[in-house]
């Protein structure tokens, strides 16, 4: 059995998208050939709102090394990357890769990291975000002499979206995308479009796609979908300024139906905030006049947000309207590829030539549109032909790990 060594700030029971990943996958990896160890950081129930400590460990607490706190990394970051933070906050510059609240980190694991332990590991993922991941990464590749491969599961360097009042540090940013991925062995995205952009900025090297997925067993039937007799469309995640203009198309398409229509369907929310745009969100509603049908509602435990799925007439999914912003065109959200499992089709506000449109156009599970016609018709009637086929077990975490460990044995025959 070869060895893998994952690096991830964020890990179970921390309830993240970012400790999901490997979170999930680690089950697998065994069975694939690989024993996985993770390094990742020690948490505590004081984190940021809403994050919960439920996830379910995957591996053996023997094959988890934890260095640092979740939280409390400051106060290992140099003086110099301090002044550099100040100095970007001062002139109104957001950088994806300067983040102090976790820099320190890589000096913690350097001061505390035992090496002796780590000499039969055989490969090294880092993933992104956080960039420290991949510092580490590259750092323990280097002093154990074996390969690391960077993934990136959001772009580093191609973003546009920033705090308001804030302008990109692109420049930075690049610069430290580069100076890491031209030293990794191999890079793995987790779209086709991410692949793409990378592919043309790195061409030498190897990159491999390994999507995210749902987990869970394979589906051998495609059951029919009972339409509930309330019916409603159902949105659980983040408000993004992006995903706030999709917002507001979907719920004018809705006041259309309400409005010309016999159907009266509503419009749930489970928001995770940040309660800035939760209150955009709000004003968006009062200003279309639909405080009867459309409500923003607290975060809730995944539990309930599961049966809530469930029981929807249509689930959503909110990107972008900017067709020309390649980064969120190419970006697909985790929470699509389990919405795959789940009975409701699902309608995504984006263009129909993005990532998420190819993948729900493979799986024939729902539509990507910004058209109000479109749209429309998809909630009044279009909706009921896409029950998904079974190329939505492609998606399943199993899957997405067996060709990781595919990708990982080709890297180390090389």
């Amino acid at each position: 059995m070869k060895k893998v060594l994952i690096i991830s700030y964020f890990f179970p029971p921390v309830n993240t998208m970012a400790s999901k990943r490997y979170g999930t996958m680690c089950k697998y990896f065994e069975e694939n050939g690989y024993i996985p160890y993770v390094l990742t950081t020690k948490y505590d129930v004081t984190m940021r709102r809403n994050i919960m400590l439920d996830c379910e460990l995957p591996i053996n607490k023997k094959n988890i090394i934890r260095i640092g706190s979740v939280r409390h990394n400051t106060e290992a970051v140099g003086l110099g990357w301090i002044m550099m933070s100040g100095l970007l906050n001062d002139w109104k510059y957001y950088s994806r890769t300067i983040e102090i609240g976790v820099m320190g980190w890589c000096n913690k694991v350097k001061s505390e990291i035992d090496l002796e332990s780590l000499r039969d590991i055989d490969v090294i993922i880092g993933t992104f975000p956080q960039m420290v991941n991949l510092s580490v990464a590259l750092y323990l590749s280097r002093k154990l002499r074996v390969p690391f491969i960077a993934e990136v599961r959001d772009l580093i360097s191609d973003y546009s979206e920033t705090p308001l009042g804030f302008k990109h540090a692109f420049l930075i940013d690049r610069i430290m995308e580069r100076n890491i991925l031209q030293r990794a062995a191999a890079i793995i995205t987790v779209t086709s479009g991410y692949k793409n952009i990378l592919k043309e900025r790195y061409p030498p090297k190897d990159i491999g796609v390994i999507y995210n997925g749902w987990d869970g067993e394979p589906l051998h039937c495609l059951e029919e979908r009972e339409i509930q007799t309330e019916k409603y469309l159902y949105y659980a995640g983040s408000f993004y300024l992006h995903r706030l203009k999709s917002f507001r198309l979907l719920v004018k398409c809705l006041k259309k139906i309400n409005n010309y229509t016999t159907e009266k369907i509503k419009f749930f929310i489970r928001s995770i905030g940040p309660v800035e745009l939760d209150a955009k969100a709000i004003n968006i509603i009062h200003q279309e006049e639909m405080e009867d049908y459309v409500y923003v509602l607290p975060a809730a435990v995944e539990d309930v947000v599961r049966k809530e799925q469930e029981k929807a007439y249509i689930n959503v999914v909110l990107s972008s309207l900017d067709s020309e912003d390649k980064a969120l065109m190419t970006t697909v959200p985790g929470k699509i590829y389990e919405l795959l499992r789940q009975n409701p089709p699902v309608l995504a506000i984006v263009f129909g030539h993005s990532d998420i449109a190819k993948v729900l156009d493979y799986t024939n599970k729902g539509i990507a549109s910004v058209n109000e016609k479109e749209i429309v018709d998809f909630i009044v009637d279009k909706n009921k032909k896409y029950m998904g086929n079974y190329k939505i077990n492609f998606f399943s975490r199993r899957t997405q790990t067996e060709r990781l460990c595919k990708f990982m044995d080709q890297l180390l025959v090389e």
